[in-house]
């Protein structure tokens, strides 16, 4: 049987840098240009190891007398001649290189569960792009009939609906060009459902959380129900879209996800926080109207309204700095 070896040169990271297939020894690893597997490092000696074969027929490794020598991996025990086993690491200068034999025992084939599960067909579908774009022009244009205090004017709706509808594809399209680095395919369309996903998410959890305000009367309760939502959505989405732009693992995905969004959600809830510290004219209270046979929170009377405002005056001169 022809004596093969299979040479890698690793990253520090362990991930393989170059593949060699030698099959013609004996068969020298160095820095020069006549080696059979040219190393880029200034430590590696220009003739640095040689792989041969010994009288038994064995493959063995035997290092040139380099003044840097050469350590096997990971003990970093410095070899003079080594007898080349099913797997072999070692060091030379500032690189690692593995030796294996090609009956070595690969890993199990990993299932790509991107490609293989169904959720990921949909979100590949131009239909349910379609679908959800018409939905979601549907939501703006309500939202944004529904919003105006005065009359509804179409150019004025028109605009803010043509925002998102350029904002998204924008958003969709630098996920894509990430995908295409880094997992060599775009996934456009993956990605502008998951964009549009996320508007119609964010559309309703902004409508839900004005109705528990209105029907609870707790406004400072629904601001933070509303960061909580936010949270989770932006965690969805972003869990949605690694998923088409990495090969990480489900879990490592979730976790990865979880971690930015807790971190943006945080950082939007300080900075809320802040700007509530300063003072504003601006009502905290949407300006759509709501039925009021939906409020659940008792009526306050007339006169209790009239005690309460009373004690505004009060109150603003005792946190005035003095």
């Amino acid at each position: 049987m022809e004596a093969v070896i299979i040479a890698e040169v690793l990253e520090k990271s362990g991930k393989i840098h170059e593949r060699c297939r030698l099959t013609h020894f004996p068969a020298t690893l160095g820095r020069a240009y006549d080696c059979d597997l040219i190393l880029n490092d200034d430590y590696v000696s220009p003739q640095h190891a040689r792989i041969a074969l010994n009288e038994q027929g064995e493959l063995t490794l035997t290092d040139l007398g380099t003044p840097n020598g050469t350590q096997r991996l990971p003990q970093m025990q410095p070899v003079s001649t080594l007898t080349l086993g099913q797997e072999t690491l070692l060091r030379l200068g500032h690189t690692l290189v593995r030796l294996r034999r090609p009956d070595f025992a690969v890993t199990p084939t990993r299932i790509d569960t991107l490609t293989s599960q169904r959720f990921a067909r949909v979100f590949n579908s131009m239909a349910t792009l379609a679908l959800l774009t018409l939905l979601l022009l549907g939501l703006l244009g309500l939202n944004s009939y529904q919003s105006l205090v005065q009359n509804a004017k179409l150019g004025t709706m028109l605009l803010e609906v043509l925002e998102i509808a350029v904002i998204a594809p924008l958003w969709a399209g630098i996920w894509a060009i990430l995908s295409r680095i880094f997992v060599h395919h775009a996934s456009y369309v993956a990605h502008a459902v998951i964009a549009s996903l996320g508007v119609i998410g964010f559309i309703g959890a902004n409508v839900f959380v004005e109705y528990v305000a209105f029907v609870y009367s707790a406004q400072t309760s629904a601001d933070i129900l509303f960061h909580l939502l936010l949270g989770a959505l932006a965690c969805a989405m972003l869990y949605g879209h690694l998923r088409f732009t990495t090969l990480f693992s489900p879990r490592r995905t979730a976790l990865i996800a979880a971690a930015t969004a807790s971190l943006m959600i945080g950082l939007f809830g300080f900075m809320a926080y802040v700007q509530s510290l300063e003072f504003n004219d601006t009502l905290p209270y949407p300006p759509e109207l709501k039925p009021p046979q939906f409020q659940l929170a008792p009526d306050q009377s007339l006169e209790a309204f009239m005690r309460d405002a009373e004690k505004i005056p009060k109150h603003l001169e005792s946190q005035k700095s003095p």
